[in-house]
């Protein structure tokens, strides 16, 4: 029986392309090519078929000592193409070269920005960490346009103080140009970057988190429609943000042990932050309404959708709606400014959403209800997060503190 050459196996090198299959789980599928040869960006060839795939990454497979190995090889599909014919050609002339009895010494090929920073995306998403993939996205790429650079290994400091320049030019503030700053030094740290060529993290005041105080949200219920009373009850009294409070349906309510689920809905394509499932309770007074909200919606599947049943995106203007109406606005801020102009979706910068979530957790800790826990109802994969929501205590409920401190 003649023998399998491995040497030949070891030679090829195959670009597949890691995805989602139509069962939603992770599969490898061959690169698809065009008529051209070249690769077919986002499609995979499928059962002898070319189809386009979701959350496509691609991989380098070869073989080493007769174990298949698979390479993270990014999202760039011409980058990726070109790291696997680089990795053939130098497979080939090692097993050409063991063949003569030479020996070949090879240097690593340069990596290139596009391919590292698809490679440092594809980390974070699988790692489930798609708040940070998101940002990374779009701060490596203005960072590769920003310096006109290919390869990794031609950042120097000036390069991140040009970008951060080119952010203060286009009114980036202190705060986002530090998480940008952050972001940028992670990738390139993940692409084997020396940290004498990245400078510090520019510095900004930490502002205080800002929550509504008790004759503020008050106010908002009393002059508020049903509608728009629910959901402020449902963001100060559950802590829900925007797209749980707009896909939140009355399935995910338990009126029996007072609990409302977060989780994912595949049909509106809203996916759960950080990809985890969580339970709250609610207080009494909130299911009540609740139940009588779902008597009064008779058939409807959204707590909070539209006439259609659909997700509504107006919440937000609906809160900056009602501020106005209650006189609360603050009339000095820009979207104050623009509200009365024709067509304006503007409001008061002051009423956000977010800030009845920051409410609802201040509240929580101001209650005695421990930090770890206030960590789970949030739903933050690290106890850093939770803190920065928090308000520290203020006004008469500190002043009453400090006066029964015994000096």
């Amino acid at each position: 029986m003649q023998e399998y050459d491995w040497g030949m196996e070891n030679r090829t090198v195959t670009l597949m392309i890691r995805h989602r299959g139509e069962d939603g789980k992770w599969k490898r599928s061959p690169a698809a090519r065009g008529a051209n040869g070249r690769v077919k960006p986002g499609h995979a060839l499928v059962k002898g078929k070319i189809v386009p795939v979701m959350d496509g990454a691609y991989e380098l497979r070869h073989y080493e000592d007769r174990r298949v190995v698979y390479t993270p090889a990014g999202k760039n599909a011409a980058d990726a193409d070109g790291q696997r014919a680089r990795q053939e050609k130098t497979s080939t002339a090692m097993v050409v070269a063991e063949d003569a009895g030479l020996q070949i010494v090879t240097g690593e090929d340069r990596k290139t920005l596009r391919g590292s920073a698809d490679a440092y995306i594809s980390d974070a998403e699988g790692r489930k960490a798609m708040a940070a993939a998101s940002m990374a996205r779009s701060a490596t790429a203005e960072f590769i346009r920003l310096t006109k650079k290919n390869f990794v290994d031609e950042i120097r400091k000036e390069d991140l103080y040009r970008f951060h320049a080119a952010l203060r030019k286009r009114g980036c503030g202190p705060r986002t140009l530090s998480n940008k700053h952050s972001r940028i030094v992670s990738w390139l740290r993940f692409a084997g970057i020396d940290k004498a060529n990245i400078p510090p993290r520019p510095k900004y005041e930490e502002a205080l988190p800002t929550i509504y105080e008790p004759e503020q949200y008050k106010a908002l219920l009393e002059g508020a429609d049903t509608h728009t009373k629910m959901c402020i009850l449902l963001a100060l009294k559950a802590g829900l943000r925007d797209k749980e409070l707009r896909h939140l349906e009355f399935r995910d309510i338990n009126f029996t042990n007072n609990t409302l689920i977060v989780r994912g809905k595949p049909e509106w394509g809203f996916k759960v932050k950080d990809s985890e499932q969580r339970e709250l309770p609610l207080p009494d007074d909130l299911v009540a309404e609740l139940r009588a909200w779902r008597e009064s919606r008779s058939g409807k599947r959204l707590v909070l959708g539209t006439e259609r049943d659909t997700p509504s995106s107006v919440l937000l203007e609906d809160v900056k709606r009602t501020a106005h109406r209650a006189g609360l606005s603050c009339g000095s801020c820009d979207g104050c400014a623009n509200r009365e102009k024709p067509k304006s979706r503007s409001g008061c910068e002051e009423f956000t959403l977010h800030k009845f979530r920051r409410t609802y957790l201040t509240m929580l800790l101001r209650n005695h209800v421990d930090v770890r826990t206030v960590q789970r109802l949030a739903g933050h994969s690290d106890l850093e997060s939770t803190l920065r929501y928090l308000r520290p205590a203020s006004g008469p409920e500190l002043q009453a503190k400090i006066n029964a401190v015994q000096w």
